[in-house]
């Protein structure tokens, strides 16, 4: 099932991610900050163009499935990997190439390797990801910086008009999606609906993020675990996503958390079948150093679990399994296990992410460690209106529309 999927989730959480990004970037200009995001952006899409082979992109970010593996390289151990490294030339062209022998030095270094298990019988991956890049200028710390400016900013009605009048980020928003703020006693909200405007000027996105929002019902809840009142909530109705931000914060709201939790109730409803998630809850440590920032993260727990329905609404489920790698709801459950206990005595899905600054500029180091299984089912479906290419113009003018914000 997609949703079971690190693809789907990734995509989830990139969408939060980046909406929050915009927000807390709407403020003032910053140099170095535009400067680190233009890197960014200008390595992604050198990545892309090195690439039209949405497999091996997939397979980089951390997915991959049993029937693609014959597209991958394989280690001397006969695993699965794929490898890119590249360097900056002084005309700032990214020279990136895939699966060749690491190099003495490099800018940018990725590398991920399937390596086949056995959990009893069942037959999963772990897959272990290692990133390093070199772009300056944008640490972890600045993020909860920008977030406290903005909350701040969205409790006064005169700071929030002026943000509107004068960010690039939120008009682009604003003219891509319906968006507007409501306030009750313990909640100013801002929504964003994708509506038929967003289907005439990004009819991909519209196809894609809108029809597995309306597919979907979330409820994150946020919050600092030393600072209860620091929190914030993620909600959706349909094809509207709201950010719930707290009625007169404190003034360090989310300035130097240290553990920050991410508590989720999910429900999906597809094809007739509806799969629900309660308490499925994650943690965050933060580590704020004089000259770098640290994050580890981890699955903690999850609460209740179903699935139920009919697929296609008239088919039994019982039907449904000869289609499905294995029952579906073992599949479901295992796939759970896999996310938050592991089975190879490493634990379950994390990650380790390190920006530090040096003499020479700033190295920054993300590695994941997670378990998956080989054999997948799409809940959403396999066709191309599915495919994550079908999200990047609305990406990209996005992230121009930021860009315009800081520079």
């Amino acid at each position: 099932m997609v949703f079971l999927k690190k693809k789907y989730n990734l995509q989830k959480t990139l969408f939060f991610t980046l909406v929050f990004f915009s927000f807390t970037n709407c403020f003032q200009k910053n140099l170095n900050y535009y400067q680190f995001w233009k890197g960014y952006d200008h390595l992604q899409r050198s990545i892309k163009s090195t690439s039209k082979n949405e497999i091996l992109l997939s397979a980089l970010a951390g997915s991959l499935s049993e029937e693609n593996e014959a597209q991958l390289q394989r280690t001397a151990e006969g695993y699965p990997y794929l490898s890119l490294y590249g360097n900056i030339d002084n005309q700032q062209n990214w020279n990136l190439h895939w699966n060749e022998p690491e190099p003495p030095k490099y800018d940018y270094l990725a590398k991920v390797i399937f390596t086949p298990k056995l959990w009893d019988e069942r037959e999963i991956y772990t897959v272990e990801r290692k990133i390093i890049h070199k772009l300056n200028g944008y640490q972890p710390r600045d993020f909860f910086k920008w977030l406290n400016d903005f909350v701040l900013a969205i409790n006064d009605h005169n700071a929030y008009q002026t943000l509107k009048s004068k960010s690039q980020n939120l008009q682009f928003l604003c003219n891509a999606m319906q968006c507007h703020v409501t306030e009750n006693a313990e909640w100013q909200t801002l929504e964003f609906t994708i509506n038929e405007d967003t289907k005439a000027k990004f009819p991909g996105f519209y196809q894609r993020t809108g029809s597995r929002l309306e597919k979907t019902k979330l409820n994150l809840e946020i919050w600092d675990r030393f600072n209860p009142t620091h929190k914030l909530k993620i909600t959706n109705q349909g094809k509207t996503i709201q950010f719930h931000f707290p009625v007169n914060p404190p003034p360090d709201y989310f300035l130097s958390p240290k553990e920050i939790r991410f508590l989720g109730d999910f429900e999906i409803k597809s094809f007739g079948i509806t799969v629900k998630i309660q308490n499925l809850e994650y943690k965050l440590k933060t580590t704020f150093e004089k000259q770098s920032d640290t994050l580890d993260g981890h699955f903690v727990r999850i609460g209740k679990k179903e699935i139920n329905g009919n697929f296609f609404y008239i088919i039994p489920q019982g039907f449904v399994n000869f289609f499905i790698p294995g029952n579906m709801d073992e599949y479901f459950n295992e796939f759970f296990t896999l996310l938050i206990q592991g089975t190879q005595g490493r634990g379950g899905s994390q990650i380790h992410a390190t920006f530090k600054k040096t003499d020479r500029g700033q190295i920054n180091s993300i590695t994941t460690y997670n378990e998956t299984k080989r054999k997948r089912f799409s809940l959403f479906g396999g066709d191309d209106s599915q495919k994550a290419s079908n999200d990047f113009d609305f990406y990209a003018s996005w992230e121009e529309a930021m860009l315009l914000d800081l520079k």
